[in-house]
C-alpha cells in the first residue's frame, strides 16, 4: 500500500515517521522550494512527548529545546494568577513539556526519515478522491496518483478544500504577533512559560535555548483591522509598555523583519475528516485556537493512530472511521476549551478582567489537575 502525505509540517512529517513503522509506502509532497527554519517557537507538551518517545525521537527533541516546569499566568501588574504543572506522569514514566524553535522541531524530525521521502516544490493544487486509488494534481501541471492521500497542509488546507469546499474558518476576535527575541532570561523565568494577561490583550515568552526566547502576543480586534504595513514593533513596544519585565526587553532584542502577524482562527467543526481515500490530519481537519497549545501536539497523536489503524485494519475506509471515532472526542475537547479561554482573554473591560483573574485564581487545584489529565494523557 502507497499513500502521498501533502505538507511537511509537524502533522506531515510525523505521519510518516509513524507509517513508516508500520511499513507503509508514503512520500511527503511539500509545497515550499526548501525546508528552511521558518517561523517562531512550539510547545511541546506531555501528550506529544509521549508519542514522540514511541517514534524514538523524544531524547532529540529534548536536546534542541528546553524542558520546562511549570505555566504561569500573571495580571498586568505581576501578581500570579494560575500555575499549571509543564509535566505529566502515567504508568510511572513522567513526560515534559518542551519549548523549541519550530524550525528547529522540523529539522529534528527529518532526522528520522529517508532523504527521499519528502519533495520539495510541490504546492497542491487540488486532489480526487476515489475509492481504490485517488490523484493528486499540483500547481506544475504534474499529478500522481497513489492508494490513498492524507491532507497535513494546515488551516488552509487545499486538500480539504478539494474533499469539504464548504468548510468555513471562525475568527477569533483576536490578532497574534510572534517573534523571537536573542536574549538570555534570568533564573527566575528559565524554567517556565509566563504569560501576562490585560485588558484584551496578552504577552506570552518561554525560553527556547540558552540565548532565545520565543514570544507571542495577542489582540482584541475586528478581523483585518491592523494594517500589514505598520511599524510592528514599535506599536508592541507601545501596546505592552505597561506589562512587567521583562517584556519591553524581549520585544526590543526581536528583529522587527522576522515578527510574524496572524490573525488567530479555528476550524469550525467537521462531522468527518475523510472523504473516499482521503483523510485529514492536524490543523486541516481540527485546528483549534493556539490558546491551550496543543495544535502541533493533536497533529502527532493523529499521527500514531492513523498509522495505527491503517496497518491494523482490513480496509480503508474501516481504518478512517476507526481513526476518527478514537480522536474525535478528544479533540473537539480541546477545541472548545481553547476557544473559552481565548474568549477570557479577550475581554476589554477593566472591572471584567479583575473578576475574570479572581476567577482563575481561585479555580480548586483538583479542577486544574483533571483538566490537565484530559489534555495531556494519551489512552491509545
Amino acid at each position: 500500500m502507497n499513500g502521498i502525505i501533502v505538507g511537511a509540517g509537524i502533522g506531515g512529517l510525523s505521519t510518516a515517521i509513524a507509517m513508516r513503522k508500520h511499513h507503509i509506502d508514503v512520500k511527503i509532497y511539500e509545497a515550499a522550494v526548501k525546508l528552511l527554519p521558518v517561523g517562531a517557537g512550539i510547545l511541546i507538551p506531555p501528550n506529544a512527548m509521549n508519542i514522540l518517545e514511541r517514534y524514538g525521537v523524544a531524547d532529540d527533541v529534548k536536546d534542541a529545546g528546553v524542558s520546562i516546569d511549570s505555566l504561569i499566568v500573571f495580571d498586568n501588574h505581576g501578581r500570579k494568577i494560575s500555575e499549571t504543572p509543564a509535566c505529566f506522569s502515567k504508568n510511572g514514566e513522567q513526560y515534559q513539556t518542551v519549548a523549541i524553535h519550530r524550525g528547529v522541531l522540523q529539522d529534528v524530525l527529518l532526522r528520522y526519515l529517508p532523504s527521499d521521502v519528502v519533495l520539495t516544490g510541490k504546492p497542491c493544487s487540488h486532489v480526487n478522491a476515489h475509492e481504490g486509488e485517488t490523484e493528486v494534481f499540483f500547481e506544475d501541471d504534474t499529478s500522481t496518483k497513489c492508494r490513498f492521500i492524507v491532507g497535513a497542509d494546515g488551516l488552509h488546507s487545499n486538500v480539504r478544500e478539494s474533499v469539504f469546499p464548504n468548510q468555513k474558518l471562525r475568527y477569533s476576535g483576536q490578532v497574534c504577533w510572534r517573534g523571537i527575541s536573542d536574549i538570555t532570561l534570568s533564573p527566575a523565568w528559565s524554567k517556565q512559560l509566563s504569560e501576562i494577561w490585560g485588558a484584551g490583550i496578552r504577552f506570552g515568552f518561554v525560553p527556547i535555548d540558552a540565548s532565545r526566547v520565543y514570544w507571542y502576543a495577542t489582540k482584541s480586534v475586528k478581523e483585518g483591522s491592523i494594517s500589514e504595513s505598520i511599524p510592528i514593533k514599535e506599536m508592541l513596544l507601545d501596546t505592552y509598555s505597561e506589562f512587567p519585565d521583562p517584556i519591553t526587553e524581549v520585544i526590543s532584542q526581536t528583529d522587527s523583519t522576522l515578527i510574524i502577524q496572524d490573525d488567530i482562527n479555528d476550524l469550525s467543526p467537521m462531522k468527518s475528516w475523510f472523504s473516499g481515500s482521503v483523510v485529514l490530519v492536524g490543523d486541516a481537519a481540527h485546528a483549534s485556537t493556539p490558546n491551550i497549545g496543543q495544535g502541533g501536539a493533536q497533529a502527532i497523536e493523529d499521527s500514531w493512530v492513523l498509522s495505527e489503524k491503517i496497518a491494523n485494519c482490513i480496509s480503508l475506509q474501516e481504518a478512517f472511521n476507526e481513526f476518527q471515532a478514537t480522536r474525535f472526542s478528544k479533540v473537539q475537547r480541546i477545541v472548545n476549551v481553547s476557544w473559552q479561554i481565548g474568549r477570557a482573554t479577550n475581554l476589554t473591560n477593566r472591572t471584567a478582567c479583575k473578576i475574570r483573574d479572581s476567577l482563575f485564581r481561585y479555580v480548586p487545584d483538583f479542577i486544574a489537575k483533571q483538566q490537565s489529565r484530559l489534555i495531556y494523557d494519551v489512552p491509545y
